[in-house]
């Protein structure tokens, strides 16, 4: 393959792509020129391209696909159309970065990844959180033994009233689940890498809807709920289709005999939105945000603060890491970071979530 700029379509013009990879893609112009947007509000298409000037807008991703032909696609839609467009993208002959999660089950994640081999093109799932400084830096940890045997972990992600209110986040037809899909999937996605990959053998969830589907007629901003530079086109929202969870939790029991909790949650009663993660070690624990390892020092405990490299001052600094990624890979140059086997891993473990919450019951995974 040839080094000069790989043409890039993307699909959905919401939040994401604009605050995400569009500018993320645009700032690496010597590798890739994004050709066209496309979106099923054909007056959004026109106005994202307007503002980021991109010369095609299109009310049809099909006809996008088959009069660019890009070399790679960003498929920036509701989850519950990820697969659909992907694999065909990946037919018409792209390369595709799929937002995260892949789809809503495990079976359509799979499906997209045969397609992937079949067309003898890349798929990168957007789990952006790996592409962080921090995110590296805890790797680098895990990896170096730090911890040794990792035998516990816990993390969660939870916003105080974040719902996502400018899209179909909060519409099942549409995403398939809410902060699960959301926010849960980010976090469990990054400690299993931690972890390095441990399959899961059950999985106990519980899912809520307590707050997001009242009228609480509280004051709240886009930042609140993962747009800290606003919505350039929102759509109007409307409570009362709000049909998702907007809290939930999980017990996880891994293979070897490990286990994770985790909780997440768009709305909830809580001091302030919030990340954490901590896993224990039989040789040290790491905590993130801050991140910390603790340890042993000969006869002293010590609590060891790396000095890791500030993110970019951007809303999301992962993607443009990400985009970069995308690149070297299609070359040759980079072996793909997030695998089929990683994402299929961690999909199955938000269907087993979602059936042990709907059953009442704690879920085996084959």
């Amino acid at each position: 393959m040839t080094d000069k700029p790989l043409k890039v379509a993307i699909i959905g013009t919401g939040m994401i792509a604009v605050a995400g990879h569009i500018p993320a893609w645009q700032e690496i112009k010597t590798d890739a020129d994004i050709v066209g947007v496309a979106d099923i509000l054909a007056d959004r298409a026109q106005l994202v391209a307007q503002k980021f000037a991109i010369p095609n807008a299109y009310g049809d991703w099909r006809r996008m696909l088959r009069e660019l032909k890009p070399d790679i696609v960003s498929v920036c839609t509701p989850n519950a159309y990820h697969k659909e467009q992907t694999i065909a993208a990946m037919r018409s002959g792209a390369h595709v970065l799929c937002e995260k999660p892949a789809a809503t089950s495990r079976a359509d994640a799979a499906e997209m990844f045969d397609a992937a081999q079949a067309a003898g093109r890349v798929l990168l799932i957007g789990q952006s959180v790996r592409f962080t400084n921090k995110a590296r830096a805890a790797k680098e940890l895990v990896a170096s033994g730090a911890l040794g045997e990792i035998y516990y972990a816990e993390t969660q992600i939870m916003r105080r009233r974040g719902v996502p209110t400018w899209g179909q986040f909060h519409q099942k037809e549409h995403s398939g689940g809410g902060p699960v899909y959301d926010l849960g999937v980010h976090v469990i996605d990054f400690l299993f890498w931690l972890m390095g990959n441990p399959r899961a053998r059950s999985v106990s969830g519980v899912t809520y809807t307590k707050l997001a589907n009242r009228d609480e007629r509280l004051l709240t901003s886009p930042a609140d709920s993962g747009a800290p530079a606003g919505v350039l086109t929102p759509r109007a929202y409307d409570r009362r289709e709000f049909n998702v969870e907007d809290m939930a939790a999980a017990f996880i029991r891994l293979e070897g005999g490990a286990a994770v909790a985790f909780k997440t949650s768009w709305a909830s009663n809580v001091p302030e939105n919030s990340f954490s993660m901590t896993l224990l070690g039989a040789e040290g624990g790491l905590s993130m945000d801050p991140l910390i390892l603790s340890t042993n020092m000969g006869p002293l405990q010590v609590n060891v603060s790396p000095q890791v490299p500030e993110e970019r001052k951007v809303d999301f600094p992962g993607q443009y890491d990400e985009v970069k990624h995308l690149v070297r890979v299609i070359r040759g140059q980079e072996e793909l970071l997030v695998k089929r086997e990683e994402v299929l891993n961690v999909m199955a473990v938000l269907d087993a979530l979602y059936k042990s919450a709907a059953e009442g019951r704690e879920v085996a995974l084959e």
